[in-house]
């Protein structure tokens, strides 16, 4: 079954203005004794009810480095925010790798060994400086609100 977003599409609603889904609360949860997540489902401001979902971790909430999140677009990551500490090739696709923080566009609507599916963009000025702040950046970086109080970890 083909993805049901075109590139355009996806592209349209990684920008628009996205909220935390109406009854829902975002929060985030401790998992192990020293990590960190959170999973909230999200809705378009202003636009038709698509499926997306704005999920993260903290391998180890002391360690940004560690921290992971993702925009998930009808069952499928659409973009996704992680830090190497060493730039490397994919040679599968082709592709370098950035050190440091960088931000995944992914293109599900491709086959995984082209180069469009999973592009690896830096984020030379991203440098979250806990989880909280993490999660803020993220939120800022995909235009979600998350109507959430001033503490969020």
């Amino acid at each position: 079954m083909p993805y049901p977003y075109t590139r355009p599409q996806i592209h349209a609603f990684v920008q628009a203005p996205k909220i935390v889904r109406e009854n829902t609360r975002f929060a985030v949860s401790k998992r192990g004794e020293r990590g960190a997540g959170f999973d909230v489902n999200l809705d378009l401001l202003d636009g038709p009810f698509v499926d997306l979902r704005y999920l993260g971790k903290a391998g180890e909430l002391s360690q940004p480095p560690t921290y992971e999140s993702a925009l998930i677009l009808g069952g499928h990551r659409v973009c996704g925010v992680g830090h190497n500490f060493v730039g490397r090739q994919n040679l599968r696709a082709k592709q370098r790798i950035p050190a440091g923080w960088h931000q995944n566009r992914c293109d599900p609507n491709l086959p995984t060994t082209h180069v469009e599916y999973n592009r690896h963009e830096p984020l030379p000025t991203f440098t979250p400086t806990d989880f909280d702040d993490f999660i803020r950046k993220c939120a800022t970086l995909w235009a979600i609100d998350l109507q959430a109080p001033e503490v969020l970890v």
